[in-house]
């Protein structure tokens, strides 16, 4: 199945978003935020936190739309400093090790007890890549993590101040051991299987298309095979996000995901292709006080090339499992 990025994007987001007025965040609920903060927080805030710029560089794959370093460069969030997802691994590898993410974190002056606001540009077929840095931050132990709710385009629509060139902040010592979270993050589809062995109550949750769970196509063009963890329940990423870019109202996903039996309690591992989209669900379940989430990092990604070598151990389903 060889289709274009542009068919694929067509395809698996032909269900519109919910509307403007969907929002997870109450606009005035602004003083102690959980893990979300709107614009309008961040521009009165600007000097209590560290705010990170989250871009890709030019690498070769190809979304909707992007920021590279070159547009941070030309314009950003005053005091915001620059971070390339390609500093904390390659976008469909696995995280290096805590150290060595610690060690970034170190470089760009950010300790473990630095509140720390990420953004990025918001693109439907991705959400926010922010969520998988600021996941890696929260992994490591920083104490105030933070993502804005709406992305790039959100303070664009405020109107607020931009600020040109390059930011940076004295390097500093992250200040505590690593990781904080270290049962966070489950990375290779053996330690999937292994924990679902050991732990039969954990329940596998896909943050992907409705297209691409039941197998109509892989979802993007450097994914390989179609189809979807056996077993895995559908969470889905159609309506997390409103036509706007901010997160969506629970009752626009919720309700599904208590029909497919992901609920507040469970013992929930959540992945989606290469674990960008499932972070910003990781986010927003936590916001919900949903409390024993893990991370799959390998994500559909790694198993269907796990599967490929035994499809036995690492077995996929197509279909609706219903």
């Amino acid at each position: 199945m060889n289709l274009s990025h542009e068919e694929l994007m067509k395809q698996n987001y032909n269900r519109s978003q919910p509307g403007a007025d969907s929002r997870l965040m109450d606009s005035q609920r602004k003083v102690h935020p959980k893990f979300f903060v709107d614009a309008t927080w961040l521009a009165e805030h600007l000097d209590e936190v560290v705010v990170v710029e989250v871009t890709r560089d030019d690498a070769a794959y190809q979304l909707d739309q992007v920021r590279t370093r070159k547009h941070y460069l030309e314009g950003h969030i005053p005091g915001a400093i620059h971070l390339s997802t390609d500093e904390l691994g390659e976008f469909k590898g696995y995280f290096p090790s805590a150290e060595a993410m610690a060690k970034v974190f170190e470089q760009k002056g950010i300790r473990y007890d630095t509140p720390v606001v990420f953004y990025s540009f918001y693109a439907r077929d991705i959400m926010y890549i922010a969520s998988r840095m600021a996941l890696v931050a929260y992994y490591l132990g920083v104490e105030s993590v933070y993502l804005l709710d709406g992305g790039w385009q959100a303070w664009e629509r405020g109107d607020y101040p931009i600020e040109v060139g390059e930011v940076t902040l004295p390097q500093v010592a992250f200040g505590r051991s690593v990781p904080k979270y270290p049962e966070l993050l489950v990375q290779t589809p053996e330690e999937v299987v292994q924990l679902c062995q050991a732990e039969p109550e954990a329940k596998l949750v896909s943050v992907r298309s409705w297209n691409e769970y039941i197998g109509s196509n892989q979802g993007h063009a450097w994914n390989k095979g179609v189809g979807e963890i056996k077993g895995a329940l559908y969470g889905g990423d159609d309506f997390l996000t409103n036509e706007q870019g901010y997160v969506a109202n629970p009752k626009e996903y919720q309700p599904s995901w208590e029909a497919w039996g992901i609920e507040p309690e469970d013992n929930l591992i959540l992945y989606c292709g290469t674990s960008w989209r499932a972070s910003t669900c990781f986010f927003i379940m936590k916001e919900l006080g949903y409390q024993h989430l893990r991370l799959y990092d390998g994500s559909w990604y790694r198993w269907y090339l796990a599967h490929e070598a035994d499809p036995e151990r690492f077995p996929i389903q197509q279909g609706d499992p219903r």
